[in-house]
C-alpha cells in the first residue's frame, strides 16, 4: 500500500508531465501557425555585383515629444541600411512603409539597390508600422486610434467626413514628413562627419526617395519640402501631401508643379477605379500631379494588388491574401517592381542607361 507521500509524489508527477505536454502541443500549434503565416521562402536574387552589408540604428529626435504617449519621451526612429561593402561614393536612397507596415516591407527592394551600388535606408514609423523593434530589443507595436482612423470615413464622399479626412491625412503626413526629415538630416550629418559604417559612402549629392501607399505619399511630399532631393518613387500611394486646403466639400490641390522627377507606380485595378471616378468630375490628385509635373511617368501593374509592391505575398501569403492581393504572380511582380525602381533611380541619381520603363507590366 502506498504512503501518501508517494501518493502526493506520483499526482505531482502526473501534473508535471501534464503540464509538458500541454505546452509541447501549445508549442506545436505555435510552429504550425507560424509555418502557415510565415513559410520558408526564397529572396528574390540579386542583380548586382556588390556585396551588401546590413546596420540598424535606433535615434532619438530631441526636437519631438512623442505624442502617442503620455510619458513626456522623445520620439524614436529606427533606421535599416543596406549598403555596399566596397569603398566608394554612393547616392543615398530612403523608404518610407506603407500603413501597417515594417521596417522590411521591402526588403528585396532594398537589397537589389545595395547590390547595385546605393547606401538604402528604410524607417520603421513606431506607432503607424505594424510592429518597431529598436536596436536595444524594445517592440511597439501600431496604435490602435491609428488603425481604426485608416478605415473610418474613407470612400463615403460626405462633405462632413471629407473634411475630418483631410484633417487626419494633414496630420499623417506631418508626423511622416517629419520622421523622414529628422533621419535624413541626421544621415547627412553622419555622412558629412565621415562616421563609419553606411555614413563614409554615401554620395550626398544624390538623394532619391520611395515609399509604399502612404509611405509612397509622405515620401512625394518631401520632395516637394526640401531641395536636396533628385527623384521620388510612388508604389500605390495617394499623394496626400498634394492636399493644401479643403473647401465646399473637397480638396484643395497644390498648384505649383512638382519641382522633382516623379514615378507613379499603380495597380490597374487602382488605375481603372480613379479614371472611372474622373469620368464622374472627381480628380484624382495623382493625376492632377502627373498633368503639372515638370517630370511625371505612371506606370501600371496588371492584375496586382496594393500589397503586390511589397515583399509581403513571398513572407506570407495567407496575410497578403487577406490584405489584398492581385493574381499575378508574386515573385514576378516583385522582381518587375524591383527593376523598375532600380531603372529609375539609376536614370536620375547615377546619370545611367536610358529609361526604358514600360507603361505597362
Amino acid at each position: 500500500m502506498k504512503s501518501e507521500k508517494a501518493e502526493r509524489d506520483f499526482d505531482e508527477k502526473k501534473i508535471v508531465v501534464r503540464c509538458i505536454k500541454i505546452a509541447a502541443i501549445i508549442l506545436g500549434i505555435a510552429v504550425l501557425i507560424r509555418i502557415i503565416l510565415f513559410p520558408p521562402y526564397k529572396q528574390p536574387a540579386v542583380t548586382g555585383n556588390y556585396a551588401v552589408a546590413i546596420e540598424e540604428y535606433t535615434w532619438e529626435d530631441e526636437s519631438r515629444v512623442e505624442t502617442f504617449t503620455d510619458t513626456g519621451e522623445n520620439r524614436a526612429l529606427t533606421v535599416k541600411f543596406w549598403y555596399p561593402e566596397e569603398e566608394g561614393r554612393y547616392p543615398l536612397v530612403v523608404f518610407s512603409h506603407g500603413a501597417f507596415g515594417v521596417i522590411d516591407s521591402n526588403y528585396s527592394t532594398c537589397m537589389e539597390l545595395a547590390s547595385n551600388g546605393y547606401v538604402v535606408a528604410s524607417i520603421a514609423h513606431p506607432y503607424h508600422a505594424m510592429f518597431v523593434k529598436d536596436v536595444n530589443g524594445k517592440v511597439t507595436t501600431v496604435d490602435m486610434d491609428f488603425f481604426k482612423s485608416v478605415y473610418e470615413g474613407n470612400g463615403t464622399r460626405d462633405p462632413e467626413e471629407e473634411e475630418k479626412n483631410y484633417i487626419k491625412y494633414k496630420e499623417w503626413m506631418a508626423l511622416r514628413t517629419a520622421d523622414e526629415n529628422f533621419v535624413l538630416d541626421t544621415i547627412l550629418s553622419k555622412a558629412e562627419k565621415g562616421e563609419n559604417g553606411p555614413f563614409r559612402v554615401i554620395d550626398s549629392e544624390k538623394i532619391g526617395l520611395f515609399g509604399h501607399s502612404m509611405g509612397g505619399a509622405s515620401s512625394v511630399a518631401l520632395g516637394r519640402e526640401r531641395d536636396d532631393i533628385d527623384a521620388v518613387i510612388d508604389l500605390e500611394g495617394t499623394m496626400l501631401g498634394e492636399y493644401v486646403g479643403f473647401e465646399n466639400g473637397i480638396e484643395l490641390f497644390n498648384q505649383e508643379p512638382y519641382p522633382v522627377p516623379v514615378l507613379d507606380v499603380n495597380s490597374v485595378r487602382a488605375h481603372e477605379a480613379v479614371e472611372a471616378q474622373e469620368l464622374e468630375g472627381f480628380e484624382y490628385v495623382n493625376f492632377f500631379v502627373g498633368r503639372n509635373a515638370l517630370d511625371y511617368r505612371e506606370v501600371v501593374f496588371r492584375d496586382a494588388g496594393h500589397l503586390n509592391f511589397t515583399d509581403l505575398p513571398l513572407a506570407s501569403p495567407v496575410l497578403a491574401r487577406m490584405l489584398g492581393v492581385g493574381t499575378v504572380d508574386a515573385r514576378t511582380c516583385i522582381e518587375n517592381v524591383n527593376e523598375v525602381v532600380l531603372t529609375w533611380f539609376d536614370y536620375y541619381l547615377k546619370d545611367k542607361g536610358e529609361l526604358n520603363i514600360k507603361a505597362e507590366y
